[in-house]
């Protein structure tokens, strides 16, 4: 049974973050068509997906029916979030509540503003490579 990403092809992948990410069931053409791709190979790789018990149809098109491990990111409701973003907006919060105990106090010291720098790089670097990880995952 498949449990990685990984061991899925990078077309398979394609169309089963595409379904994934979709509110409604999605036919043959719908997602040759959105992610510009041959029908026999959407064909095919549906095929596969079902044969392995991800995909299923129902009624109209295709759906997801299993949930596949994606190292790395985190699923919220229907979208795949890179952790890396995640672990951002803890830094931004860190950041912002740091900036607003400086403006409350209206002291600044070395270390709150070390603290204050470090933690915006933190920021930075994180949202920088989080939407670098959600670019390649739609890049599939």
């Amino acid at each position: 049974m498949i449990a990685q990403a990984e061991d899925l092809s990078r077309a398979a992948l394609k169309i089963y973050v595409y379904l994934l990410e979709s509110k409604d069931p999605k036919g043959v053409r719908d997602i040759a068509r959105a992610l510009n791709m041959p029908v026999s190979s959407v064909h095919y790789h549906l095929k596969r997906l079902e044969d392995l018990e991800i995909v299923g149809r129902r009624g109209d098109g295709y759906v997801v029916t299993k949930t596949v491990h994606f190292e790395g990111y985190v699923l919220l409701g229907r979208k795949l979030i890179p952790r890396l973003l995640i672990y951002s907006l803890f830094f931004l919060g860190v950041s912002l509540s740091q900036t607003y105990i400086v403006l409350i106090n209206r002291t600044v010291t070395s270390d709150k503003l070390l603290l204050l720098i470090l933690c915006l790089v933190a920021f930075t670097l994180f949202l920088l490579e989080g939407l670098n990880m959600r670019l390649k995952l739609k890049s599939l």
